[in-house]
């Protein structure tokens, strides 16, 4: 065996050690992340107001102070990696025209980068409803880090509800929304 072919075959093999000690490391890590999240509360506490978080438009330079909202307000928080989440694009879309009638404001959070985000939004109208915030204060909105997940922030910005898409709270807000739906098309 000649010495190019060792060095090669040594090249491989300290590839594949650091290969396996990386992702044994991330495994250790999610396995933490996970035995954490079991012991975390799943929204923020119920009727209290959420903490003050200022988040950073996709689209615009503005900021959005999230706990003090202008009226009545859906956050929901959806991620680019989620099949269920992009499965969900066109159907919460499709509230944006209803939302005012019903009183309501619809920001989608996230603590992906810009260009992903963008990315998985392309085409979408809730683009100009995306709001980034930093990973620590996206913990302090979303403790277990699921989604879809939902919060409904009243306009003093006190948490009223909060889980997972398609629970019983959002089946409801569903529900209003094609009720406002029918009746703009009765109108």
């Amino acid at each position: 065996m000649d010495t190019s072919t060792l060095y090669l075959v040594l090249g491989l093999l300290a590839f594949g050690v650091a290969l396996s000690l990386r992702l044994s490391l991330a495994a250790v890590d999610a396995a933490r992340n996970f035995a954490a999240a079991r012991t975390l509360q799943p929204t923020p506490p119920l009727d209290e107001v959420i903490p003050a978080i200022s988040a950073r438009p996709l689209q615009g330079r503005a900021h959005k102070e999230l706990s003090s909202l202008e009226m009545p307000a859906v956050l929901l928080f959806l991620s680019s990696t989620c099949p269920k989440c992009r499965q969900k694009l066109p159907e919460v879309a499709g509230y944006l025209p209803l939302l005012e009638h019903a009183g309501l404001e619809l920001w989608l959070v996230s603590r992906e980068p810009a260009w992903r985000l963008r990315r998985f939004l392309r085409g979408s109208p809730l683009a100009q409803h995306a709001l980034r915030v930093g990973m620590r204060d996206y913990k302090m909105l979303n403790p277990t880090m699921g989604s879809p997940f939902y919060l409904f922030v009243d306009n003093d910005g006190k948490l009223q509800a909060g889980g997972m898409v398609g629970d019983e709270n959002w089946q409801t807000f569903q529900q209003q929304m094609q009720e406002i739906g029918a009746q703009r098309e009765a109108a």
